[in-house]
């Protein structure tokens, strides 16, 4: 019985692996799409950066101006990932449940969690590539600097939990929309008010990363921590509403 369950979860997350590869695949493929979701965030980014220069130009206290370029610019880092993902890999969720995709995976002898698995994997690995150029341009064009006194691995898992957080709720609301009829219009409502937890917890955290607050302080550790239940409980959550629309 154990041996027959490790071949299932085994073979579970080999379905995962192959479906969000069909979706990267697919996604490259679309090189008129994946360059629009860059050119986004890289505009974004750019708008963003000359409010935040304009409007800060008239402080003439230089520390004063810098440090509320680091704390605001910080958290537009994340405003613009949030949009960014909701941007680009939402048109394939949808093309999916039009074409009638997912309703085949449904039927297909697989996990309904290995469908969901698979589509996490896919928004987050999407994503994380447009945050591997993103990051450093938008660090530059909005004025902020993680602090050298912070660990480039406490930076990397945050990034990562925020990233996998996205994901999930990203997979949750694909879900969650596939039966509307105005599946672009509907999808952005869904997805917004439930990636609004963890938006603000992560432009929290990133902003005392920026600043350069201590980790084992108070404050920062313990947003973290409630940063990985969330993440936690929108998995768990997304993933039985992800199969319940699927089985539906």
């Amino acid at each position: 019985m154990v041996t027959y369950e490790v071949n299932v979860m085994g073979s579970g997350f080999s379905y995962a692996l192959a479906i969000a590869k069909k979706d990267l695949i697919t996604q490259m493929r679309k090189r008129f799409e994946a360059f629009s979701m860059f050119l986004f965030a890289i505009i974004a980014v750019f708008v963003l950066g000359l409010v935040l220069f304009s409007s800060t130009f008239i402080i003439a206290d230089s520390p004063t101006r810098i440090q509320v370029m680091t704390e605001i610019g910080s958290g537009m880092l994340w405003v613009v990932v949030f949009f960014t993902g909701m941007f680009g890999f939402s048109p394939v969720f949808i093309s999916e449940s039009e074409t009638g995709t997912l309703k085949g995976l449904s039927l297909a002898p697989i996990p309904g969690w290995s469908v969901y698995l698979g589509k996490v994997i896919y928004g987050f690995l999407l994503m994380g590539l447009v945050e591997i150029f993103l990051v450093p341009i938008a660090m530059g064009l909005l004025g902020f600097a993680f602090s050298p006194e912070i660990s480039p691995l406490f930076i990397l898992i945050t990034f990562a939990l925020g990233t996998l957080d996205l994901a999930a709720v990203g997979a949750m609301a694909s879900a969650l929309t596939m039966p509307a009829e105005s599946k672009a219009t509907v999808y952005p409502i869904v997805y917004f008010p439930t990636a609004t937890t963890a938006l603000i917890l992560l432009v929290e955290i990133t902003r005392m990363l920026a600043i350069g607050l201590p980790i084992i302080g108070p404050g920062i550790l313990e947003l973290l921590i409630l940063l990985s239940g969330h993440v936690f409980a929108m998995v768990m959550l997304s993933a039985a509403v992800f199969q319940f629309t699927l089985t539906a």
